[in-house]
């Protein structure tokens, strides 16, 4: 019988969901927030999207944040964002195990 069960994990997700609440990502040098545009669950594993539409420039990194402006998660990237709309994805498993003491 598996120790951890599947409502402990999805709590956990859940709870990973409630935290993340918005992004900021720095194009051209400055930093500029944004609403989450999608959020997809399958499981234990949680993907988060942020949609850049009409900026044009250069992004270099990605921001997950908290209601609070807390920093939960920095991706580097560096892309050359064009005309056309431009998707981030932060993608996480969650994975849980007992450690036997």
């Amino acid at each position: 019988m598996a120790i951890i069960q599947p409502i402990f994990t999805a709590a956990m997700v859940d709870t990973m969901d409630q935290l993340c609440a918005k992004g900021k990502v720095k194009i051209n040098g400055d930093y500029k927030n944004y609403s989450m545009f999608k959020t997809v669950r399958d499981g234990n594993k949680l993907r988060k999207y942020l949609y850049l539409e009409t900026e044009i420039g250069y992004v270099e990194e990605a921001q997950l944040l908290s209601i609070n402006n807390d920093v939960l998660a920095i991706k580097p990237v560096e892309i050359e964002k064009q005309e056309d709309g431009l998707v981030i994805a932060f993608e996480f498993e969650l994975v849980i195990r007992e450690v036997n003491a």
